[in-house]
């Protein structure tokens, strides 16, 4: 019952940033204005900046904030480790390395459909993080032990980083102007095309996520438990990973690497939902990354400073309490 009356608070919190974000914003607009242009009888400017400007840019940061918010909680599981969080299998690195080598290698890559929001970039990070993704299937299989799989990660970030420096060392001022742009994040790119593709891929990994539920509670107990258990370990492990790196690469290549998000949102749910259960935690860190992705573009929108910037500035403090909390804790809970 508690935790009901939390989701039903926490979806009003939600209504709440998205109507004042939808109705505040760098362009002067009456309220009049406003609602005439979301009914379709304003004037032309107020319609394209209400229709194409703030809404998906709304639903993005929606979007973005549930899905890294997901795929945080399930590399967290799969690892077993609390500081686990979306970056860690390298998709995110690839991706950058693709909008690198767009950006400022030149690299061209043909046709794309720009009603997707399919820009150079975007094409280019779709990609680096597919061929991560492909890198890792083929190489999954040999590893025993999920320590290895988080080094190959590590590994992949570090010569993906060594790659965009070279790139960066020989690049005009103006490619690298826009790279960096990119690297500093925004919920504002895309358009609809761009929400309508993070939310056909969130939507059946959510379902996943709540079937799958009593299985990753399982993995939770270890291993060898979950075997015994009847627990397909190896089918669960490409899920898991597969799943997160997708939702991963997806807000990556349109949003930029955004940080902190897929890290701090399953802390915060467990330091608040008394029942860790998967089945209970999913939909509040759905509602809660995509409430942390609107608090952060507002503040955005009001004080200009870059998206990762502000996310780094929430997150690194709330994770930094919440380990001092629970590291508190522990000696009382052992001397009881």
């Amino acid at each position: 019952m508690r935790q009901r009356v939390s989701m039903v608070w926490m979806a009003l919190a939600l209504l709440v940033l998205f109507a004042t974000g939808l109705f505040s914003g760098p362009a002067h607009l009456s309220l009049d204005q406003e609602w005439e242009a979301l009914t379709g009888h304003g004037e032309d400017t107020a319609h394209t900046i209400m229709w194409k400007l703030r809404l998906p840019r709304l639903m993005m940061a929606v979007a973005a904030g549930a899905a890294l918010g997901l795929s945080g909680l399930l590399m967290q599981t799969f690892f077993r480790n609390a500081l686990a969080g979306p970056s860690v299998l390298g998709v995110t690195s690839g991706s950058t390395l693709g909008v690198a080598l767009v950006s400022l290698g030149g690299a061209t890559l043909g046709w794309a459909p720009e009603e997707f929001g399919m820009a150079p970039q975007v094409m280019g990070a779709l990609l680096g993080s597919t061929l991560v993704m492909v890198m890792l299937a083929l190489v999954m299989g040999r590893f025993r032990s999920r320590t290895a799989l988080l080094i190959f990660g590590l590994m992949v970030g570090y010569l993906a980083g060594a790659m965009v420096t070279v790139l960066q060392a020989g690049a005009d001022a103006g490619a690298l102007q826009a790279f960096v742009h990119w690297g500093m994040g925004s919920f504002a790119r895309g358009g609809w095309g761009a929400c309508g593709v993070v939310f056909a891929a969130l939507l059946p990994l959510v379902w996943w996520s709540l079937s799958a539920g009593n299985r990753l509670d399982m993995w939770t107990m270890g291993t060898l438990t979950a075997r015994t258990m009847g627990v397909d370990e190896r089918g669960l492990t490409w899920r898991m990973l597969g799943a997160a790196g997708v939702l991963a690469g997806l807000v990556t290549a349109w949003c930029g690497p955004v940080a902190f998000l897929g890290l701090a949102t399953p802390h915060l749910v467990r330091a608040a939902v008394p029942h860790r259960r998967h089945r209970s935690m999913v939909w509040p860190v759905l509602l809660t990354g995509a409430i942390l992705a609107l608090l952060a573009d507002g503040v955005v929108r009001m004080m200009g400073i870059p998206l990762n910037a502000i996310l780094s500035l929430i997150g690194a403090p709330v994770v930094l309490l919440l380990i001092i909390g629970r590291s508190r804790n522990r000696p009382a809970l052992a001397k009881s």
